[in-house]
């Protein structure tokens, strides 16, 4: 009993200190991001026992890629559910607009006192019919807005606010099955942050987070517009850049690895220094999503056995 008591107790404590990282970085403890916190910060609590029963329990609040489907599955039942309801509404409007009474017309055909009821009826049913079509009409907008948004968070990685590694997935395997069979300029580039555990260990967690949320940003202001920076897992991001050349690729990856190596990030008085080593793999006619990926992977740990603060290219 003392030692279930004890793991409880750890695992509450666990889960505190989640929500109090959640708070400090400005980040709603939406079940999936408290999820991904709480198990980041069981992972560094090294005790086997826990680590054990949270594989154990893992099916009570899996984030794996079945969950991903079903939630994407959600969102074309919802989208389709509005379009039904859309459409619903829009033939009421025929139908109010068909059969729409001039009250004024029939005023004027008829003076009688007892056709007042009537006229007064179709005036009430008229108000009732208009006012429920604007009340629709405010629900379907405020239901299209919540679904943007659903989305939108769904393709964002909660921390670095760069796109998650299933944006990914489905980015590359889409602009590699368009170009498939042709000789195209496709560059992919891995970046990784050089001793990121050390960062952790002298600084702790939260400041390991704001700097993978600096890094984020500094890649970000380092490409031109509209290009994708995704997170693909920890301290690692993911670039694919086209319509270039591999010098311009190279320039952008060594400017952005300058940058970095030069940057001051201050936490708490200390003086974070951060440099990043990455890989650039180079499209080759028949490269799948892995093949292409290997390569960038490859290419970045010649970059680490290199020295660090650098990158490789494996074309």
């Amino acid at each position: 009993m003392t030692k279930n008591n004890n793991i409880v107790e750890q695992i509450t404590t666990i889960g505190e200190s989640s929500f109090s990282k959640l708070k400090e970085l400005s980040i709603p403890p939406y079940p999936k991001y408290y999820y991904d916190t709480f198990m980041d910060e069981l992972a560094h609590a090294n005790d086997p026992t826990l680590i054990d029963l949270s594989k154990k329990y893992s099916y009570l609040f899996s984030t794996n890629e079945a969950e991903d489907s079903i939630g994407q599955v959600s969102f074309e039942l919802a989208k389709s559910s509005l379009q039904e309801f859309e459409k619903s509404n829009s033939n009421l409007k025929k139908i109010s607009d068909k059969s729409f009474v001039d009250i004024g017309a029939i005023k004027n055909d008829y003076d009688r006192v007892h056709t007042q009821a009537i006229i007064d009826t179709f005036d009430s049913f008229q108000g009732q019919i208009l006012s429920e079509l604007k009340n629709a009409d405010e629900t379907i907008t405020k239901l299209k807005l919540e679904i943007e948004r659903l989305e939108r968070e769904s393709h964002i990685d909660p921390l670095t606010k760069a796109y998650n590694r299933r944006v990914f997935t489905k980015d590359i395997t889409e602009i590699l099955g368009a170009v498939e069979g042709k000789d195209v300029d496709i560059f992919l580039i891995m970046i990784d942050a050089d001793d990121f555990k050390k960062i952790n260990d002298a600084y702790g967690h939260i400041a390991g987070d704001k700097t993978l949320i600096f890094l984020t940003k500094l890649i970000q202001s380092s490409l031109r517009k509209g290009v994708k920076v995704y997170r693909y897992g920890g301290e690692e991001f993911i670039i694919l850049l086209n319509r270039t050349t591999l010098e311009e690729t190279k320039k952008s990856v060594d400017r952005i690895i300058t940058e970095t190596s030069e940057s001051k990030l201050l936490y708490k008085g200390h003086n974070i220094h951060l440099t990043i080593s990455a890989g650039i793999a180079c499209y080759k006619k028949g490269d799948s999503p892995e093949t292409l990926i290997e390569r960038a992977d490859s290419a970045l740990y010649e970059a680490k056995d290199a020295g660090k603060n650098c990158f490789r290219v494996n074309c």
